[in-house]
């Protein structure tokens, strides 16, 4: 193998290729990249067994092969070189990085050692701003830890016109309903692998290619291409958890509210603090406390309201929090029927911001 590549554009792949390595394991190859050189291009391989992403770039080369390199060593020369152009060579079991006056011998593995690659499928296309905006939006809801497996993943779906992008818990759902794209096949992207899929998106111009098959969902860009395992199970129906009918409904300015709970948290002493709310048709009183530091009350009006009554209702701030910092209009409706049910987040303006989360209340 021996091939010249630009040294920018070579740095950047290196840094999103090394998000799918695995640092910590038995396997030392999972901490390498598998570098091949054919025609004009170098792929870089890199995977964690869950991820496997495959990089490419145009190259100069002057012999085709391939090696496979210390993935964190080889980002860290690259990174470090003051020269425009990288000229690797392999030479018996070493790699030559050249740059300008500087030059490293690397340690080389067999790359016949690195795991098999999955074929890519792909049936559909989602404009890649729509699906790199839908991550961050129901991310954080997503399970950590749940033993429903299908639940640490994002979920991705056609309804009614609309494109679902789920993320849930158990506790509480976060779901973008953007409008006019459609697909042929559900799609669940485990949560291990949107990190690595929103670093190839920040910089994917028009649509990725979507599509999955027995063991894989796959995402492929221009110049990339991302095959995530797939999670065991089906995702649960999220729909016949989202209430339809309300005892009261309160319109609040986004801001306010979200700037009432940071206020507030301040007391706590632990990052999931506990808030009581009292909704009521003008006002919404915000209170908690904490035994070793004190207590707090704020308020928030009330924009709009239907429904008469007072409730009182405890949460999760942390989950009102990070709802509220994924919603794009500045109003947003808080829906409830009872205090022991869930309790609705949504868009005040569905049209221009698609999107709501279901909480559930906890006892105080």
């Amino acid at each position: 193998m021996r091939v010249v590549v630009d040294r920018t554009d070579f740095e950047e792949v290196l840094k999103k290729a090394k998000l799918a390595t695995e640092k910590k394991t038995a396997n030392p190859i999972l901490n390498n990249f598998k570098l091949s050189a054919e025609e004009d291009r170098l792929s870089i391989y890199a995977t964690d067994l869950e991820n496997f992403l495959v990089m490419e770039l145009p190259a100069r080369v002057e012999e085709t092969g391939e090696s496979s390199v210390h993935a964190d060593k080889l980002t860290s020369i690259v990174g470090e070189l003051s020269s425009s152009e990288v000229y690797m060579e392999l030479k018996e079991d070493k790699l030559l990085v050249k740059g300008g006056k500087s030059q490293f011998k690397l340690v080389c593995a067999d790359p016949s050692e690195f795991p098999e690659f999955p074929q890519i499928q792909c049936k559909n296309t989602i404009p890649s701003n729509l699906l790199l905006k839908g991550i961050p939006k129901v991310e954080y809801a997503i399970s950590k830890e749940d033993m429903r497996y299908a639940l640490q993943g994002m979920y991705v779906a056609s309804k009614e016109g609309r494109l679902h992008f789920v993320g849930s818990d158990g506790y509480r759902l976060a779901l973008y309903m953007p409008e006019g794209i459609s697909l042929e096949e559900d799609l669940l992207f485990p949560r291990k692998s949107l990190k690595v899929l929103e670093k190839l998106l920040k910089d994917a111009l028009g649509e990725v290619e979507v599509g999955k098959d027995e063991n894989f969902v796959h995402v492929k860009g221009e110049g990339w291409q991302l095959s995530a395992r797939l999670l065991e199970g089906e995702y649960p129906d999220y729909m016949a958890v989202i209430p339809t009918d309300y005892t009261i409904s309160v319109l609040l300015d986004k801001n306010e509210f979200e700037n009432t709970l940071k206020r507030l948290s301040s007391v706590s002493s632990s990052k999931g603090f506990p808030v009581k709310l009292t909704l009521s048709s003008d006002v919404v009183h915000v209170e908690i406390s904490d035994p070793e530091f004190g207590e707090g009350k704020d308020e928030v009006d009330v924009l709009e309201s239907f429904g008469n009554e007072t409730m009182e209702i405890g949460f999760n701030g942390k989950y009102l929090l990070s709802a509220l910092e994924e919603f794009d209009f500045e109003r947003v409706y808080l829906k409830a029927i009872d205090p022991d049910s869930p309790v609705v987040l949504e868009s005040a303006n569905l049209e221009k911001d698609p999107y709501l989360c279901i909480i559930m209340p906890m006892r105080l």
